[in-house]
C-alpha cells in the first residue's frame, strides 16, 4: 500500500523531471491524487498536499488534464508512428522512477 507520502515524493520526483503537462506527470498525479483520496484526505487537502490546482480533480477524486496536455496528447497521437514510438518507453520509465519501482 502506497502511503501519502510516498505519493507526494513521486509527484514531486516526476515535476522535478518534466512539466506538468506532460503524460508521465499527469499519470503520477492520478495515481497520487487516488492514493491521498483512498488514505482519507478531502480533495482540497490532498491538492493542496501534492501542490496541484484543486480544480483539476472532481467529486470522484479523478485528476484530468489541463487543456494544453490534452491538444498535446492529441497531436502526438495522429503524429506518431505507434510501431516505433520511443516516447511510450521514456513515459513508463519516467512513471516507474517518480514511483520508484
Amino acid at each position: 500500500m502506497t502511503t501519502p507520502q510516498q505519493a507526494q515524493e513521486a509527484v514531486k520526483s516526476v515535476l522535478s523531471e518534466v512539466p506538468r503537462e506532460h503524460e508521465a506527470a499527469y499519470r503520477v498525479i492520478y495515481e497520487a491524487v487516488k492514493v491521498c483520496l483512498a488514505a482519507g484526505m478531502e480533495r482540497r487537502a490532498a491538492a493542496a498536499y501534492l501542490g496541484v490546482s484543486r480544480w483539476r480533480i472532481d467529486r470522484q477524486g479523478r485528476y484530468f488534464r489541463s487543456l494544453k496536455a490534452t491538444r498535446r496528447l492529441f497531436r502526438d497521437a495522429f503524429d506518431a508512428d505507434p510501431s516505433t514510438d520511443p516516447a511510450s518507453n521514456t513515459v513508463e520509465s519516467i512513471v516507474r522512477r517518480a514511483w520508484k519501482k
